[in-house]
C-alpha cells in the first residue's frame, strides 16, 4: 500500500471517521455503503458466510454486516483504524464474531480459500497497480466466492475538479482556509481531508477486464455519487437543503451513469 496513505489513515483515523457522522453532499461514504449492502443481499450470500472487508477503515460496514448475520475479519494497514474497530466491536458486542488485524491487502495473513466473501471499498486507489491486490482477493476466496470492488471513476463528474484541487493545496495557507470553510459549512471539528497525494483513478471497462484477467466474473455493476456540482463546491449545497441531488441516483438507469464518480462491480470467482 502507498505508505503516505498508510500513515495518514494511521493519524486521521478519527477525521476520517467524521465523515460518516458529519454528512454532506458529494460524499461518497454512504451511499456506498448502502450499494454494497443492498448488492450483498442481491447476490445471495447466506447469512453465517465469512467476509473479508479489505481496507475496513473505521468498520461501520463490518458492524452492520454482523447485525445481519455475516462473521468475517476486517483487514487495515492504519493501526489506529484497526484499534478503533476492535473498541467499535467490543461495545457493540459482536466482538466474538468479527475480529481486525492489522495487515496488507496485497499480502493477506489468511490461508487460501478462508472467505465466501470479500468486500473492498475506497482502497484501490491507494494501491501502486491492481493485479497484485485482484490475485490475492482470488486466493482467499472459496470457489464461486463473491466479491464487491469500488473504485472511483475516472470518468467521474463529481471528483473531475480533483487534479487541480490537488495543485490547489500545495498554494500555502488554502488547506487551512479549506478546512475552515467546511467546518462553517458542513460542520464538524476536523475540517478536509488532505492527502498529500492524488489518489488513482479507474476506468470502468479496464477494472473489469483486469478482474476477468484474475479469475473472476462480472455479474454487477452501479455508479454512485452524482452531483449537479463537482467537488468541493457540491459540499455548499448541504446547507441549502435543495433536496433535488437525492433524485440524481436515478441517473444509473440511465446512459448518464457513466459520468457517477463511484463504480461499485459485484463478481464471483470462477477459477
Amino acid at each position: 500500500m502507498n505508505k503516505n496513505a498508510m500513515r495518514y489513515f494511521h493519524h486521521h483515523a478519527d477525521q476520517y471517521a467524521e465523515r460518516y457522522d458529519v454528512r454532506t453532499n458529494g460524499d461518497v461514504l454512504w451511499d456506498r455503503h448502502r450499494a454494497i449492502l443492498d448488492m450483498l443481499h442481491g447476490m445471495e450470500v447466506p447469512v453465517g458466510s465469512t467476509i473479508i472487508d479489505l481496507g475496513c477503515g473505521p468498520g461501520f460496514l463490518s458492524r452492520d454486516l454482523a447485525r445481519v448475520g455475516y462473521r468475517g475479519v476486517g483487514l487495515d494497514a492504519a493501526a489506529a483504524m484497526v484499534q478503533r474497530c476492535r473498541s467499535e466491536a467490543a461495545a457493540a458486542g459482536i466482538a466474538d464474531r468479527w475480529q481486525y488485524n492489522v495487515g496488507d491487502i496485497e499480502a493477506v495473513p489468511f490461508g487460501c480459500g478462508c472467505f465466501d466473501a470479500a468486500v473492498c471499498a475506497g482502497v484501490i486507489e491507494y494501491l501502486p497497480s491492481d493485479e497484485t491486490f485482484l490475485r490475492e482477493v482470488a486466493r482467499v476466496l472459496r470457489p464461486n466466492g463473491r466479491f464487491i470492488l469500488c473504485v472511483t471513476n475516472t470518468f467521474g463528474y463529481t471528483v473531475s475538479l480533483y487534479p487541480l484541487l490537488h495543485a490547489a493545496k500545495q498554494i500555502p495557507g488554502v488547506v487551512a482556509a479549506g478546512s475552515a470553510l467546511r467546518k462553517i459549512v458542513v460542520g464538524g471539528k476536523h475540517g478536509a481531508m488532505d492527502f498529500g497525494f492524488l489518489p488513482r483513478k479507474h476506468r470502468p471497462g479496464v477494472i473489469r477486464r483486469q478482474l476477468t484477467e484474475a479469475g473472476f466474473r462480472v455479474d454487477e455493476d452501479r455508479y454512485v455519487q452524482f452531483t449537479l456540482l463537482p467537488s468541493p463546491f457540491c459540499a455548499l449545497l448541504s446547507k441549502l437543503k435543495v433536496g433535488f441531488e437525492d433524485r440524481l441516483e436515478r441517473l444509473d438507469r440511465t446512459p448518464l451513469r457513466v459520468i457517477g464518480s463511484c463504480y461499485i462491480l459485484s463478481a464471483r470467482k470462477v477459477q
